[in-house]
């Protein structure tokens, strides 16, 4: 039995003394005097000392033992399996295998990547095996457990040797659950060592905990370097201003470490890779900076709606990081569709009106767009659509608005605007349910009196990200005289503007692989002053260009996290880190099968006759790693401790062995409920041993 706070048992230990030294120092000397009248009360008093100073002291032991027990409980006793070095032990090797592993390992190891350091602490772990031992091997990501039933040492060394890195997010706390599962079923004693970076990629501190193991745990820290590393963390094609059908233009975010505060230049190439063709810029990071941009503009051919690009950095420390990839749709490919029903008793205009001249300020310049009569959606009226914006929403029946979620949810955004006219008709219901689950929309709208301002500063939000910095200015001037509330929690809705007394006038929900986006307040002069403003025209086409960039449809997919549209069934390799020979299997879930999947522009082969999936789903799909999983910097060292959670640490060569023992938490509640039974004790002998006091008449 050992403690996890060995201090704290301790400190529980000295303030025993408390009560000793409280007894001590209140005990008066007094000097007798003699009085003869008072002899016989003397010796009545002598013969009941004896039985007064057994009683002072049982209380006195009681008070000590409710601090010791109390002081032992808060240190968390905890269980060490012994392990005799002769005796057959069955051991489970957990090795980190993920994306982090890639990084350069520490100076303790030069020359090798913390895999590498990890993979070859876990065979020295291995080989000083006794005889007799059996071992089994698990991984911290892709295939976590490689073998069945325990095998020979030699064997698990083999496997070992065989495996390589994934690109896949570290999985450390199910691995070792697994670990823990397998042990358990085994008669002889288990230990489990786990080797890893522990750096921020491979160990998450702030989402988990690492489970309290029935087998003994060891730790083998391999560090890692991450001086002079940066990470490509995004590419997004800017929308912003009129665009040209012969260009695009992307900013390429790079990141870098918090501690590498110098002036730093980073060059970024940026290539089409169907065409090849390709531009090079630096990112900047300025003294302090984390975060660079680099904005690259290439040529295009006008006819062609479906662009894969990748951007590269020069390899470094960490280099699965270093590349990215995106599919980039020409936005104006498919026309706006606005469902609204033509009107001519409207002296304002009507919401549609507005949002077409927002649209096309100039005859020829802007995004296409067509109407639609909301009465005219039913099933598969609305496929090849992208992007379509509701003027109308009470017009729409259970069919329409049936369709128009199954679109959205197929790959497509719609945005949602108010209807200007008093109508019965319960359009609000369903309108919520497209938003999402909890989402709530009033009945009756609000009235402004006075009108309403907008917040000086407004969130942050993906549709407003580049009219950011004039944001500010453009939303001084806007009134809003008569409004909905919208209400939803925050995991669902998402504010894209508010009005100064925090109520949203402008949100933004996903559902599916779609996107809605959804105004408080009609773009008409009798509800708002939004129309006629210099907001209205970037507002209305950046909530179309950067909605349809947000668009989950496929074209981009997470290694190990994102899924791929329906009906897929390969992914075979154009350009990227993958050999142009490999096919990767994708199972019916839309998960890649195995663990061959590396970042690269890959071709989409779905089953005949398979439905797409997906309206906006591209032939070509882009595969990246996660950013946040390939992230060398070393964890917070008492965040890091706080996750082991009941580890001794001490240093042994080049790596850290920590024998961890396996925390008793019902041991301490025992403690605890001893030292709650002994206070009852010291309570009633108190009172027991007290003089009683005289009866008064």
């Amino acid at each position: 039995m050992t403690f996890i706070s060995p201090w704290l048992a301790i400190s529980g230990a000295a303030a025993m003394a408390l009560p000793i030294l409280i007894h001590l120092f209140l005990r008066r000397r007094q000097k007798p005097i003699e009085w003869a009248a008072m002899e016989l009360l003397r010796r009545a008093v002598q013969q009941s000392q004896r039985a007064r100073r057994v009683e002072r002291w049982i209380l006195l032991v009681l008070r000590c033992l409710v601090l010791l027990l109390i002081g032992l409980a808060i240190a968390r006793p905890a269980t060490v399996t012994a392990i005799s070095m002769s005796q057959p032990v069955a051991l489970a090797v957990v090795l980190d295998d993920s994306v982090a592993s890639r990084t350069a390992a520490s100076a303790t190891a030069p020359g090798q990547t913390a895999f590498e350091a990890a993979r070859t602490a876990c065979i020295e772990s291995i080989r000083a095996l006794p005889g007799g031992s059996l071992v089994h091997v698990f991984t911290t990501s892709g295939t976590i457990e490689h073998t069945s039933e325990a095998v020979q040492p030699d064997r698990a060394v083999a496997m070992l040797g065989a495996l390589e890195p994934t690109y896949e997010p570290s999985r450390a706390r199910q691995a070792v659950d697994r670990a823990d599962d397998a042990l358990r079923r085994m008669a002889m004693p288990g230990r489990i060592i786990l080797a890893s970076s522990f750096s921020r990629g491979a160990i998450d501190t702030e989402a988990q905990v690492l489970p309290a193991t029935k087998a003994t745990l060891e730790i083998r820290d391999v560090g890692s370097d991450d001086t002079g590393t940066a990470a490509i963390a995004s590419m997004v094609q800017r929308t912003l201003g009129p665009q040209s059908s012969g260009s695009i233009t992307v900013d390429v975010v790079v990141t870098r470490p918090s501690h590498d505060q110098a002036r730093r230049s980073v060059p970024v190439t940026v290539t089409d890779v169907q065409t090849d063709r390709a531009a090079v810029t630096d990112a900047v990071f300025i003294d302090g900076s984390m975060r660079a941009v680099a904005t690259v503009t290439l040529a295009v051919d006008p006819a062609v709606t479906e662009h894969a690009w990748m951007a590269t950095i020069p390899a470094d420390r960490q280099p699965a990081d270093d590349l990215r990839t995106a599919m980039i749709s020409t936005v104006s490919a498919d026309p706006v569709l606005i469902l609204d029903r033509e009107r001519l008793d409207v002296d304002e205009g009507s919401s549609a009106q507005w949002i077409e001249r927002a649209l096309e300020p100039i005859a020829g310049m802007g995004l296409p767009h067509r109407r639609m009569d909301p009465s005219d959606v039913r099933p598969g009226s609305l496929k090849g659509s992208t992007s379509i914006i509701i003027c109308r929403p009470e017009l729409l029946d259970a069919a329409g608005w049936a369709e128009c979620t199954s679109t959205c949810e197929s790959g497509a955004l719609v945005v949602i605007v108010p209807p200007t006219d008093e109508t019965f008709v319960e359009w609000q219901v369903p309108c919520a349910a497209l938003l999402g689950a909890g989402v709530t929309i009033r009945r009756d709208h609000v009235d402004h009196d006075p009108p309403r301002r907008l917040e000086p500063q407004q969130p942050t939000s993906p549709i407003t990200q580049l009219i950011a910095s004039e944001l500010t200015e453009l939303v001084a001037p806007i009134e809003v005289n008569r409004s909905v509330v919208i209400e939803g929690p925050s995991t669902v809705l998402s504010p894209v503007l508010v009005m100064d007394d925090g109520a949203p006038m402008m949100v933004l929900s996903t559902r599916g692989r779609g996107v809605i986006a959804m105004l408080a307040t009609a773009p008409v002069p009798s509800w708002s002053t939004l129309a006629t403003k210099p907001i209205f025209v970037p507002l209305v086409q950046e909530t179309i260009r950067q909605g349809e960039v947000l668009l989950d449809a496929g074209g981009s997919v997470t290694i190990g996290l994102g899924r791929l549209p329906e009906g897929t069934t390969e992914l075979r390799p154009i350009r990227g880190s993958t050999d142009p020979g490999t096919t990767l299997i994708v199972d019916p879930s839309g998960m890649i099968v195995g663990d061959d999947a590396k970042p690269g522009i890959m071709q989409r082969v779905a089953a005949q006759g398979a439905s797409p999936g997906s309206l906006r789903s591209a032939s070509l799909v882009a595969l990246n790693v996660d950013p946040a999983a390939c992230d060398p910097q070393r964890n917070d060292p008492a965040r890091l401790t706080a996750w082991l959670n009941q580890t001794l640490t001490t240093p042994t060569g080049n790596v850290t062995a920590t024998s961890t023992t396996r925390s008793s938490t019902t041991a301490s509640v025992w403690l605890l409920l001893a030292a709650a039974v002994v206070v009852l004790a010291e309570t009633l002998l108190g009172r027991m041993f007290s003089v009683p006091e005289p009866k008064t008449t």
